[in-house]
């Protein structure tokens, strides 16, 4: 799909804004912006493209949407993308956690805007559903990620969900402390098992370890069979009189000859009319939504003027101080997220939406 970032007519907006800040530091840590490094301190402010790194020190990163990050001894985190509209709750993250340990705790873009939320390691890609979660990634790439438990101050926890990915499959977590081990982005996340394990031991469980506290886990877990104990020349199945055990055992459906009745046949029929009646029913439904025809003029709703005499303008105004207007050739189809200084709108389609158009003015 072909994608197009567009920075139209940006009248007074910075690069970067401010997204965050660091809330608490121990130890030492350092933000690394451009080309200069910048004392982690608390109360530092936080921008896009912003790397986080410690030594012997902890840094805990507040964003504006309430996720909360803490970057534990000796790891390394970079901030790629942060958007967040406070009025709707939604908004995109993007990061990437590198070296070490990190701790994630959703905040309101990961419940309103769940497809936006994108968190990477080296060797795989966490989706989250609105919960806590850790990454411990050692030095040559392999992540082993924990789902944790989300406790408010009185103590009430909840557990949510995340979907570990690597590239040629993904598991489902869904239970508290569930832990998988992804060792590169070519192997298949391990199979979760529970290790419940104080926090910040998860955190020191680095490359140091002979064994990974998973693997200790599984093996007490999972059935582990040494191929070279299996005689396979053993075999004693034909002791046995299965017909003596169980005379109805070669009874199938064949037996019951009810299958080619005419009356269940007609049934059969009319079921798969109305199944597929009400397929198309709901295809319709999305095709009409996709392919809907925008009014043309002014739109009270998102103040957006639409004009399809070609080229295609659309044109919105914020004050005098963000002006967005695009020219857009007649026969594409476009999908445009815009954002300006406390409105947004996103997914504003026009044609079938095969082009992407993104947008983002603030102050």
């Amino acid at each position: 799909m072909l994608k197009y970032f567009v920075v139209a007519l940006l009248l007074t907006t910075p690069v970067y804004a401010s997204i965050g800040e660091v809330a608490d530091v121990k130890g030492s840590g350092v933000i690394t912006r451009d080309q200069d490094e910048i004392a982690g301190a608390k109360g530092v402010g936080l921008q896009m493209q912003d790397t986080i790194a410690t030594a012997n020190g902890k840094m805990e990163l507040q964003f504006e949407d309430d996720t909360r990050v803490d970057v534990t001894e000796h790891s390394r985190m970079v901030i790629d993308e942060f958007i967040y509209d406070p009025n709707s709750g939604k908004g995109a993250l993007s990061m990437r956690a590198t070296l070490g340990a990190v701790r994630y705790a959703s905040g309101q873009i990961a419940k309103n805007s769940r497809q936006r939320v994108n968190i990477r390691t080296p060797s795989a890609t966490i989706s989250v559903r609105g919960t806590d979660f850790m990454m411990v990634i050692d030095e040559v790439g392999s992540s082993m990620i924990t789902l944790l438990p989300s406790c408010n101050t009185q103590g009430l926890c909840v557990t949510g969900e995340i979907e570990v990915e690597s590239d040629i499959g993904s598991v489902i977590m869904n239970q508290a402390f569930q832990t998988t081990v992804v060792s590169h982005g070519g192997s298949m996340p391990k199979k979760p098992v529970i290790l419940e394990l104080p926090e910040d031991m998860l955190r020191a469980m680095l490359i140091v370890r002979k064994t990974s506290p998973y693997d200790e886990k599984a093996e007490e877990t999972f059935e582990i069979v040494d191929i070279l104990s299996v005689d396979f020349l053993e075999f004693d199945e034909l002791d046995d009189d299965l017909l003596a055990d169980n005379p109805e055992w070669w009874v199938t459906d064949l037996d019951n000859a009810t299958y080619l009745d005419e009356l269940f046949r007609d049934l059969l029929n009319e079921a798969m009319k109305e199944l597929l009646a009400l397929f198309q029913s709901e295809l319709d439904k999305q095709n009409q939504t996709l392919m809907q025809a925008r009014t043309y003029g002014l739109d009270p709703k998102t103040g957006i003027f639409y004009d399809e005499e070609p080229p295609i303008n659309i044109f919105r105004r914020k004050q005098n101080t963000h002006i967005a207007q695009l020219q857009l050739h007649q026969y594409g189809g476009y999908n445009i997220d815009l954002i300006q200084d406390g409105f947004s709108i996103f997914g504003y389609r026009i044609g079938d939406g095969t082009s992407s158009i993104y947008i983002n003015q603030q102050e």
